[in-house]
């Protein structure tokens, strides 16, 4: 049988059901109704429900079929009326089968005799007493026997026992072990940095994450995105999709229904410490997502899975955190370490996108792990296996975390402001460096440019000299050849003028 995808709203009196069935056979449709159990079935597909609160079938209870879409659309009404129904979007867990109640059983209590474990209280401390006479005459026979008064007696400690027995575990709340056993290192190399996962214990994995980072740290990258912030101010400028988004307007994608549909219900048995190290892995993982999303400007890329595998110590190590701290600082230190673009106004930026993703709530957070699962799923590297670590775990137990849990950890990240100094990169003396160096080179361009200007005045004034030189010397021979014109022409007219006089006279003569 086939889950079809499905969607619940409600409002003050009634939840409608819509189930989206296009292959069905409306003819065979059954639908049930009883309390918190809604069941659907009509072949090829079969759905039931385990709701948050009562539902009743009635005359105000209504069913329709649109076969263009392949909808159902079934209304019930609430028991109680004006009741709010929680977490209605959360497939997986409204999937899950009804837990069964089990009638409290009044415990019976073996109250003792007090004379007889006064007297067996007795006879327990005279053993004792014997015992230790015994133990100390023996001890110090010995050292008369052997001489040796430096006698110490030796114990072994056994929790250096139980730690190097039990294995090195990972995965969502540590509870994996020996999953990793059976690949090659080189090809879990393409996703993880921690060597050896089955043989490194947890308490060792921090400090072989920081001196990695402090082995990849480039300083000429860091002080190069600082000084040309023009590549780097659209991504910091960037409004992502949060930025103006509201709860009441979040809404699950079909995609996003069909992988919460899928997965498995099962329920987490974590104590208090180990919920708080999941909330601390779920804000490292959500600051890797942000920081794709906002260097991508929202369209991923080939390179998607990859950065947010690298940039979370959760995903790249197998790291987990006691404090937000912590998580804060090493979410910092790797976006400065290994992606495209490291600037830290850019990764404060992305610090405080992931506290907006918080205050969305838990069906927001949900959405961005969706997206996660598909990238790592469509991952050229084995990404997959993440998925089955960390990301499919985080969807099924988010969905059966209450509203607190999310609204607790985005006051506690309120409360954190990111330092310099903590990141233990020398920020402080590299920006300076940075910053003397531009400013060195920009006097030393302004001077250059000094110098140019001189050049092409000295160049300009040449010019000019020449051309004012050349403008004298053909002026003056402009005079000259006016000059020898007009004695050419003065010798001929008075030339012309005799040769007309002669002529007078012949003609006289004549």
């Amino acid at each position: 049988m086939l889950t079809p995808r499905f969607e619940l709203t409600q409002t003050a009196d009634e939840v409608t059901v819509t189930v989206h069935a296009p292959y069905a056979n409306i003819k065979d449709t059954e639908v049930y109704v009883e309390d918190y159990d809604f069941r659907f079935y009509s072949a090829p597909y079969y759905l039931r429900l385990n709701l948050p609160g009562k539902i009743v079938e009635n005359d105000s209870s209504s069913g329709s079929y649109d076969a263009e879409k392949g909808d159902f659309t079934l209304r019930f009404s609430k028991v109680n009326k004006g009741e709010e129904f929680q977490n209605l979007d959360m497939i997986t867990t409204l999937l899950a089968p009804p837990k069964k109640r089990i009638p409290a059983v009044p415990t019976i209590e073996v109250i003792s005799n007090p004379v007889v474990s006064l007297a067996e209280e007795k006879n327990d401390e005279l053993q004792s007493n014997e015992v230790k006479c015994d133990s100390e005459e023996a001890t110090v026979d010995g050292a008369d026997k052997d001489g040796d008064e430096w006698f110490v007696p030796q114990n072994l400690n056994q929790e250096n026992i139980q730690s190097s027995i039990q294995p090195s575990t990972y995965g969502f709340g540590g509870k994996v072990s020996r999953a990793l056993a059976s690949f090659e290192s080189g090809w879990t190399g393409e996703i993880i940095d921690l060597p050896a996962p089955d043989a490194t214990p947890p308490i060792e994995r921090a400090c072989l994450r920081q001196k990695h980072e402090l082995e990849q740290f480039s300083e000429e990258h860091y002080m190069a995105d600082l000084i040309q912030e023009e590549y780097i101010r659209p991504y910091i400028d960037f409004k992502a999709e949060w930025e103006s988004l509201k709860s009441t307007e979040i809404t699950l994608t079909d995609i996003e229904k069909d992988l919460l549909k899928e997965l498995p219900n099962k329920e987490y048995l974590l104590d208090s410490k180990e919920v708080e190290k999941v909330s601390f892995g779920l804000v490292d993982i959500l600051f890797a997502s942000c920081y794709n999303h906002r260097t991508t400007m929202g369209e991923n890329t080939v390179e998607s899975g990859w950065t947010i595998n690298k940039l979370s110590s959760t995903l790249c190590w197998f790291q987990e955190f006691n404090n937000l701290e912590e998580v804060v600082t090493a979410c910092v230190r790797r976006s400065l370490c290994y992606p495209l673009y490291r600037n830290w106004e850019l990764s404060v930026k992305v610090f405080d996108d992931v506290k907006i993703v918080l205050t969305l709530g838990k069906k927001f957070v949900v959405k961005r792990l969706c997206e996660i699962h598909e990238l790592f799923n469509n991952s050229y590297e084995p990404r997959y296996i993440l998925n089955q670590l960390y990301i499919k775990d985080y969807l099924i137990w988010l969905q059966q975390t209450p509203f607190s849990l999310i609204e607790s950890l985005s006051a506690s990240l309120s409360t954190i402001h990111p330092n310099k100094v903590e990141m233990g990169l020398d920020l402080v003396e590299l920006e300076a460096a940075a910053f003397s160096v531009r400013d060195e080179d920009l006097v030393i361009e302004n001077a250059i440019h000094e110098m140019v200007d001189e050049v092409d005045n000295l160049a300009l004034n040449e010019k000019n000299d020449e051309k004012l030189r050349r403008g004298s010397s053909s002026s003056s021979d402009s005079s000259d050849t006016d000059s020898d014109t007009e004695s050419d022409s003065s010798s001929s007219s008075s030339t012309s003028t005799e040769e007309s006089l002669d002529s007078d006279d012949t003609s006289e003569v004549e």
